[in-house]
């Protein structure tokens, strides 16, 4: 109809999804995510391991220390028996010697001996030595000499090894008495008796008054 005015068709509103305030363009906002709490490392304690590696090494000073002084108790204790070796070598040497000059004197002295195997008179034979070897045997008897030879033994049984006989001599040389000493290995009576026997019947040079001494008699096996 003239003169009345149609209303205008409006259409429909698209979104677009972005409005910006001022130029006619909207943006949604974006939602950001929350950032996660950061947590700080912390360090693992090793008081333990470190106890373990002290008490380790303190084993360990004192393993070493104990070694290191047993290897100088090692080699004192080398050095003490060297010591002993070295001594020993020179009292057998100095015996040695001892017994060839105790021989000598023995030879003179069974010289100048009445054929009883007994001196007379003043022949008083000294001899600092005072020792030596007979037939296999060996006797001592401080300032005195052998006269003759030792007495041997006489036994019927089989035995071996070795009788000390301590004797005490007279001063005209006679035993006056004998008794079974050290060292002595046979237990045999009868051995032992031909032993003492044996040593009474021995005959050593005169000298002053009572000597001591001993004679050591080696059995073997017949």
């Amino acid at each position: 109809m003239p003169g009345i005015k149609e209303p205008e068709d409006e259409g429909i509103m698209v979104s677009f999804g972005e409005v910006d305030m001022g130029s006619g363009k909207t943006e949604t906002p974006t939602e950001q995510p929350a950032a996660k709490p950061v947590t700080p490392p912390t360090a693992t304690p090793k008081p333990v391991k470190e106890k373990l590696m002290t008490q380790d090494d303190n084993s360990l000073a004192i393993a070493e220390q104990k070694k290191k002084e047993k290897k100088e108790k090692e080699a004192l204790e080398r050095q003490r028996l060297e010591e002993i070796r070295i001594a020993n070598e020179k009292k057998k040497a100095q015996q040695e010697a001892i017994d060839k000059a105790n021989q000598m004197n023995g030879l003179f002295g069974n010289s100048n001996s009445s054929g009883s195997g007994t001196t007379s008179g003043d022949s008083r034979q000294g001899n600092p030595a005072g020792s030596g070897n007979s037939g296999g045997n060996s006797w001592s008897l401080s300032g005195r000499s052998l006269s003759g030879s030792l007495v041997t033994p006489s036994y019927e049984n089989n035995v071996e090894g070795r009788i000390t006989v301590n004797i005490r001599v007279d001063e005209n040389g006679n035993v006056v008495g004998a008794t079974i000493g050290s060292p002595t290995n046979i237990s045999d009576a009868e051995t032992r008796n031909a032993a003492l026997s044996a040593a009474k019947r021995t005959r050593f040079t005169s000298g002053n008054g009572i000597a001591s001494g001993k004679i050591t008699y080696n059995f073997r096996l017949k």
